[in-house]
């Protein structure tokens, strides 16, 4: 075998083996030495040993449901204006916002490198809490939580625009 061959083989891109060959490749499942039969491959016995099946958690239960179902009304919130110079003053968003109120926060003041840092802080509450977040103006970007219902000249008249 030359050592191109063997390299292939190594890798996997010899030739196709054809597991037809195989000497057990058609036996049935038998009993085994105890006397029992084995169980078929992929059978699920979770049925049988629980008795019945998944059912939905009711909307009236409490817990998450009932979280779901307020967040679902629209309501109006108060908006927060933030005006923060670093990142270490990015909680000064997340606070008011996961209160439920819209911020809108101005990052005019800072470095690019610390905006694009608190940028994606600020998407990132809106993706965990389900919110939004728009562009207001130039480097102002307001968040908005599920639910609310804030309009976009209330928005710009929060952040001076």
């Amino acid at each position: 075998m030359s050592s191109l061959n063997k390299f292939k083989e190594y890798f996997g891109l010899g030739p196709i083996a054809d597991d037809m060959d195989d000497a057990y490749y058609g036996d049935e499942a038998g009993y085994q030495e105890r006397g029992y039969a084995e169980r078929p491959y992929g059978e699920d016995r979770y049925s049988e040993r629980y008795g019945r099946r998944y059912e939905e958690p009711s909307r009236e239960s409490e817990g998450y449901y009932e979280r779901d179902r307020d967040r679902d009304r629209s309501y109006a919130c108060a908006i927060v204006p933030v005006e923060i110079s670093s990142y270490t003053e990015a909680a000064r968003i997340g606070e008011p916002f996961r209160d439920g109120d819209a911020v809108v926060f101005d990052i005019s003041r800072m470095n690019s490198e610390d905006a694009h840092r608190v940028v994606d802080f600020a998407a990132g509450l809106g993706f965990a809490l389900r919110g939004t977040m728009k562009k207001v103006a130039p480097r102002v970007f307001a968040l908005i939580p599920d639910g609310a219902h804030v309009s976009t000249t209330q928005l710009e008249r929060t952040a001076r625009v």
